[in-house]
């Protein structure tokens, strides 16, 4: 015969029992407490709320403050039969439903037949509906005559994490409450209270970081401890959390984010290479950086950020130096890098190279090959070299655009045309004053079709650096029309102009022309059958890694993100 567990969890062991015992939710209890002790009793709740957070807890000792012997009443006594009954689970008038096993019309139907049974031991008969926003359409529906108008012994609550999900009307026909998450110093102290009644040694650090980690979650935490228990002969480190969790400290973090300030990308990959070899995880390293970013950006941006940032007052000052060292935008930058690499971690065969690839991205902007990052940087570049030389020299002239302003921008048609440049002083009034108003030189002249054809190749770059499907759509077109602000493009295929013809993918190619040409132009896509490939990109033609991605278009009717052709 197998012998029973032995051992019962903490956050089970430990589970509130009473409304006072439940943490960081004192708005939700109150508010029961008075209700119950007014006779204000509604027929349905909506429990909603962060995961771990006593949602569930809660409904159990709202079932247990209407039935206890002394009740109703706020403070049940936990000792009557009903209430060590519902706390033992085994209650024959509280009833709970796992909605995500349980969400179908017929348990639905199931419960609309029992609610109209009287209680058998209670006064109440209480209906637990845990992760209600899993219920299927048809069964809400069918709920929703059981909440309108209940048996007068009935009390329904709904559990969810998600409460956006459940049908607005079935929530305008409960009484809500938002749970929120816990705050790390109630964490901490609840988890110091439970290791000293469990004889557990603990350092305080620890204690810390494994609260960092519940993300508000007073469950997880909990957990946690109890597995760092049984992992831990002796003391419980800050090691031991680490190596349990597989995240790195936050001294790490502060290190590795201090290489990418400074733009010190060998010393990014060699603390890399560090935490991997000590086991850590990729996406939790991932996942620790955006914290730190994040955390450098509510520092750098919200004057007193204690309310925000629940952190130590010395890790406060380092992020208040870190955060000095860039500019806003410059940390969004970063923490949508590190962010996107996140993602790519959970696919990725070799979530390594994804990790050392978001840190140089990160620490070296110039080997970042967005188009948006490209202009960012040439923008830097355009305000430190337009700045005036210094005190008591005169400013240089400006060129007359013969040179490229922005990458895979060509010289300007005044260039093309082979324009000498004015000679030095020319257009100057007498004395060597600034250029006189009808002697300076002469716009730019506009736009035309022939030059949006020159640099049409330079447009399709720029399309592919940003997004390969957009670009293969663009692989049989050829501009036909400069008519204004207006650009008409013909394109070979109807398949092709449909996709075109959606605003995100037109927007692309408009920004591309827009920083190619430097002037803003509105795409109009046109089917023209007549275009041929050798005529395509003014004699430019695709490569065979490009002509692979437009035919699997074609043929597939469907976007490919990467075909690469076979070796």
């Amino acid at each position: 015969m197998t012998p029973p567990l032995s051992h019962v969890s903490f956050y089970r062991k430990w589970r509130p029992q009473t409304f006072e015992d439940v943490l960081g939710q004192e708005r939700v209890t109150r508010t029961l407490q008075n209700a119950i002790a007014a006779h204000r009793i509604v027929h349905a709740y909506l429990f909603c709320g962060h995961r771990g957070t006593g949602k569930t807890t809660t409904a159990r000792i709202l079932a247990k403050a209407l039935n206890c012997r002394l009740g109703p009443t706020p403070t049940p006594d936990t000792t009557c039969p009903s209430c060590v009954a519902i706390s033992e689970g085994t209650s024959l008038d509280v009833i709970e439903i796992d909605a995500a096993s349980n969400r179908g019309i017929d348990e639905i139907r199931d419960l609309r037949e029992k609610v109209r049974l009287v209680p058998v031991a209670g006064r109440y008969k209480v209906y637990i509906i845990d992760e209600a926003h899993m219920l299927t359409t048809e069964a809400a529906n069918a709920l929703l005559k059981t909440l309108e108008e209940p048996p007068s012994h009935a009390v329904l609550v709904l559990v969810t994490t998600e409460p956006h999900r459940l049908p607005a009307t079935i929530a305008s026909r409960t009484q809500r409450f938002d749970f929120k998450r816990i705050p790390q110093a109630t964490i901490v102290e609840r988890l110091r209270r439970i290791a000293s009644a469990e004889r557990i040694a603990v350092e305080e650090e620890a204690l810390h970081l494994v609260a960092r980690s519940a993300d508000g979650a007073l469950r997880d935490a909990e957990s946690l401890l109890d597995q760092l228990n049984a992992f831990c002969r002796g003391t419980i480190t800050k090691a031991d959390v680490l190596a349990v969790l597989g995240v790195i400290d936050q001294e790490v973090a502060e290190e590795i984010a201090d290489a990418v300030i400074a733009g010190d990308a060998a010393r990014c990959l060699a603390l890399a290479g560090r935490v991997i070899e000590e086991g850590r995880d990729v996406r939790q390293i991932l996942r620790s950086l955006v914290e730190q970013f994040r955390d450098i950006l509510v520092v750098a941006i919200v004057e007193d950020p204690r309310g925000i940032v629940e952190t130590t007052e010395r890790r406060l000052a380092s992020l208040r130096a870190q955060g000095a060292r860039l500019a806003p935008a410059d940390i969004v930058q970063r923490i949508q890098i590190l962010t996107a690499a996140e993602a790519e971690a959970r696919l990725a065969t070799q979530p390594r190279v994804v990790l050392e690839m978001a840190l140089l991205r990160a620490a070296r902007p110039e080997m970042d090959p967005s188009v948006e990052r490209l202009a960012a940087r040439v923008e830097a570049l355009e305000r430190r070299g337009g700045a005036p030389g210094g005190t008591g020299q005169a400013e240089r002239p400006r060129p007359a655009r013969s040179a490229p302003s922005r990458p895979g921008r060509g010289p300007t048609p005044r260039a093309e045309a082979g324009a000498p440049a004015p000679p030095e002083g020319a257009g100057r009034a007498p004395g060597g004053g600034p250029p006189a108003e009808d002697a300076r030189p002469a716009a730019d002249p506009p736009l035309s079709l022939e030059v949006v054809r020159a640099r049409w190749p330079q447009v399709m770059e720029a399309v592919k650096q940003r997004t390969r499907r957009v670009y293969a759509y663009l692989l049989e077109s050829a501009p036909r029309e400069l008519s204004g602000a207006e650009l008409v493009l013909g394109v070979r295929h109807s398949f092709h102009l449909e996709n075109l013809q959606e605003a995100k993918n037109r927007i692309v190619v408009e920004e591309a022309l827009a920083h190619v040409l430097g002037a803003p132009l509105r795409l109009r896509t046109t089917l023209d059958e007549t275009i041929a490939l050798p005529d395509l990109a003014a004699g430019a033609a695709p490569g065979p890694e490009d002509a692979l991605v437009g035919e699997a278009i074609r043929r597939f009717g469907a976007p490919v993100q990467e075909i690469r052709p076979l070796e």
